[in-house]
């Protein structure tokens, strides 16, 4: 795991700092983290570095208990006792496997910005963890490379909607790309089909290995924010203790040119 660091330096550097995260983006590792990003009520610094993808910043309203930001653009990660959705990892404290945002729409988001608002008060505690898909496809055979990339398999998109997408794609430049969330996909395929699917249980557990690597896991801290290429790069969440205030703040954005 690769990531580029850059720092925050104001509004009057904002072009410059984008044009690094656009780079890294498109031609690099596909993760960036941006110090020193301010934290405020009207999230424009942060809002000023989203808008700068000139994309879709997409809208989540899933949480009618959660307070709206920016007209629901930015979504609170973070622990919700009143969460009811079982599918909901980002609601609650538990361990969130390595995912895809938007894994079961017909097109997943390019962006994923994740802003620390308050880390875990306990020291260790929701660690992020991120893997590239080259390192994925490292363990993998190239049987079930090509399995990966034939098979259709069928996402959920709601009431009588259905995704079917293969897991692994390229892109127009060659690029491998990757979509995969297991809860998700468990969620359309029933639990017996998902179990018994040999390529599906050995890409889970080549992710198990990586998340269990501490090379691929950062401790974010407050004023961090973390910008990921969401069909090339998986992220992921260790387990936090409950009632210890963490609080990320996320932005996902539809961008053309990558």
């Amino acid at each position: 795991m690769h990531i580029h660091w850059l720092q925050w330096g104001g509004i009057s550097e904002l072009k410059n700092l984008f044009n690094q995260i656009h780079e890294n983006l498109l031609h690099g590792s596909g993760i960036c983290v941006v110090k020193n990003v301010p934290i405020d009520d009207d999230n424009v610094s942060y809002l000023s570095i989203a808008k700068s993808f000139s994309g879709e910043l997409l809208r989540d309203s899933r949480m009618p208990s959660r307070s709206l930001e920016a007209d629901t653009v930015i979504y609170r990660v973070e622990e919700d006792p009143l969460n009811t959705d079982a599918y909901a990892h980002s609601a609650t404290n538990a361990h969130f496997p390595l995912h895809t945002d938007c894994a079961h729409f017909l097109y997943p988001a390019e962006v994923v910005m994740l802003l620390c608002v308050q880390p875990s008060t306990n020291d260790g505690d929701g660690k992020t963890i991120l893997t590239d898909v080259d390192d994925i496809l490292t363990m993998l055979t190239e049987q079930q490379i090509s399995e990966l990339a034939i098979s259709r398999f069928t996402w959920w998109q709601g009431t009588n909607k259905q995704v079917r997408v293969p897991i692994l794609t390229k892109s127009d430049d060659g690029r491998w790309r990757i979509r995969f969330n297991q809860a998700t996909l468990m969620r359309e395929m029933n639990a017996s089909d998902f179990a018994k699917s040999s390529v599906l249980q050995s890409l889970i557990e080549v992710l198990e290995k990586i998340e269990l690597n501490p090379s691929n896991s950062i401790s974010l801290t407050a004023n961090d924010l973390l910008i990921v290429h969401n069909q090339r790069v998986l992220h992921g969440r260790t387990a936090f203790t409950s009632n210890t205030s963490r609080l990320l703040k996320r932005i996902r954005v539809k961008v053309n040119d990558l």
